[in-house]
């Protein structure tokens, strides 16, 4: 294209070389070559001379350019099929792990980037299939233009080439919309969009943070003290509850060796009672045996005696 271009300005030098002279500012340009005088009529100067003229200059330039234009396509090539976007598998999807639409923070304030099993987190300048990186927007969002473009660079727009996964942000009291989009090696937005939805949350102001922080504080000193009131209270009442289990199983106890006891005296006076009567029942028989003892010892006496007595004192007896 550039080739032809310079020939056409080559041919309509020549052309204007071979005009006649002219009049400029009441001098006469140069003359033309001989070899021009004896080529060139004297009726150059005539009207019809100078349409073959124009005629002339028009198909030198159309001679030049025509072929290539004639080299161009007849309709410019759709660009959206090369935008430089990067396909993303379908359901891929960023999100914030650490904040949902309408929390409420205290500026600076930690943000955790999420990103779907099904896409990966690298650096930029590295390509790589299904890999990107984060990009923060805050207050803001893309167009479907901005989309086939590389991001943004400022305030608004974040990046984060090094493929970081969180931030600490910094930002004015206020209501504020956060947004991750994940782009490609070269910053620009996958194809379809991997980004998550757009939240908004309210920034408290630092003396309204040290109010919420100062309630919170009481707050959970006031809910620790319910708890170990309530935990005195409950190891109060189990030991109240041992104690009368333990009285319950003493006096239990206590019935249970008085009725031991008990049962022992009667079985000891039982046993008294029977060893009594039996007494009682042999007693009768008593004075029997009392008196064959008797009768038995005086006949061993007597036969004693009467051994040791001599003949004549026992035939005197």
């Amino acid at each position: 294209m550039e080739k032809q271009l310079q020939a056409a300005l080559i041919g309509i030098f020549l052309v204007e070389t071979a005009r006649p002279g002219r009049v400029t500012d009441g001098a006469r340009s140069p003359r033309p070559p001989l070899s021009r005088r004896l080529l060139l009529p004297s009726f150059e100067r005539l009207p019809m001379f100078k349409f073959s003229y124009g005629v002339l200059t028009a198909a030198t330039i159309v001679a030049a350019i025509g072929p290539a234009f004639a080299q161009q396509p007849g309709t410019p090539p759709a660009q959206a099929s090369d935008t430089g976007q990067s396909a993303a598998p379908a359901g891929a999807h960023a999100y914030f792990q650490n904040l949902k639409n309408g929390d409420t923070v205290t500026s600076p304030f930690k943000v955790l980037f999420g990103l779907s099993a099904n896409m990966g987190v690298g650096p930029a300048g590295v390509e790589k299939e299904k890999v990107g990186h984060h990009h923060l927007l805050i207050d803001t969002t893309l167009s479907d233009e901005e989309m086939t473009q590389p991001i943004t660079m400022d305030e608004q727009h974040k990046h984060f080439g090094g493929g970081q996964t969180e931030t600490i942000v910094t930002l004015p009291p206020g209501k504020h919309t956060l947004q991750l989009v994940l782009a490609n090696w070269t910053h620009i937005p996958f194809k379809p969009p991997v980004q998550s939805e757009v939240i908004t949350i309210t920034v408290q102001a630092e003396t309204a943070a040290k109010s919420a922080a100062d309630a919170a504080t009481r707050q959970a000193a006031e809910t620790k003290q319910a708890e170990e009131a309530k935990s005195a209270k409950e190891a109060q009442e189990a030991k109240a509850a041992k104690e009368a289990l333990e009285s319950k199983q003493a006096k239990e106890a206590a019935t249970e060796a008085k009725e031991a006891i008990a049962a022992k005296e009667a079985k000891e006076a039982k046993a008294v009672k029977e060893t009594s009567e039996a007494k009682e029942t042999k007693e009768p028989d008593e004075p029997k045996k009392v008196m064959h003892r008797h009768h038995h010892w005086h006949h061993r006496h007597h036969y004693h005696h009467r051994r040791h007595v001599p003949r004549e004192q026992w035939l005197h007896t």
